[in-house]
């Protein structure tokens, strides 16, 4: 008797898995799942703020210059789950947003960054596994999503991306599907 997981047999067409698409490992440098926080200030620095007392899981970068946000959540042992990537308008105020983020924290491994057309997304990595309308900061966006699960766990499984008069302005890569 031949006992296969659901897994093993999904076919490269198939609704998890479309044809053509391909995963993203990394987003600002990072991979969630494997990166830690020390290697997120090797690359960023230390001028990372937690949102508020209550989010000390949550550690967060901010350029007033290039009005980049630079978002981790991460475990108590360091590890990071989640990497969020965004253009921040209104500019913020320069007292609270110490960091020089280069153009690398705001581009995925394969190239996809900020200010790219939901085209060039869908050009990279294939079909989503969800587009529709969103609100982010009282905004009206776009969201794709795509699902990596058929990548196997020890890879990112979600990428979030939102759009806004046609352009990029957040990504979110996450280790688990949530």
């Amino acid at each position: 008797m031949l006992v296969c997981s659901a897994r093993a047999q999904d076919p490269a067409d198939s609704y998890d898995h479309p044809a053509g698409n391909v995963n993203e490992l990394t987003l600002a440098g990072l991979r969630p799942g494997q990166s830690r926080i020390a290697q997120a200030e090797a690359l960023w620095g230390k001028q990372w703020h937690h949102p508020s007392r209550d989010e000390d899981d949550v550690y967060v970068w901010c350029d007033a210059r290039s009005h980049l946000q630079l978002s981790l959540e991460a475990t108590r042992e360091g590890l990071i789950r989640v990497v969020t990537v965004s253009r921040m308008r209104p500019a913020p105020a320069a007292g609270g947003c110490t960091a020089v983020l280069g153009d690398g924290a705001a581009k995925t491994g394969r190239g996809v960054r900020l200010g790219d057309s939901p085209q060039r997304l869908k050009h990279v990595y294939g079909k989503p596994f969800f587009t529709g309308p969103s609100s982010w900061r009282g905004r009206d966006v776009n969201m794709v999503v795509f699902n990596f699960s058929w990548a196997g766990t020890s890879k990112p499984q979600i990428l979030e991306s939102s759009f806004a008069g046609g352009k990029l302005v957040k990504m979110t890569l996450s280790a688990e599907y949530y």
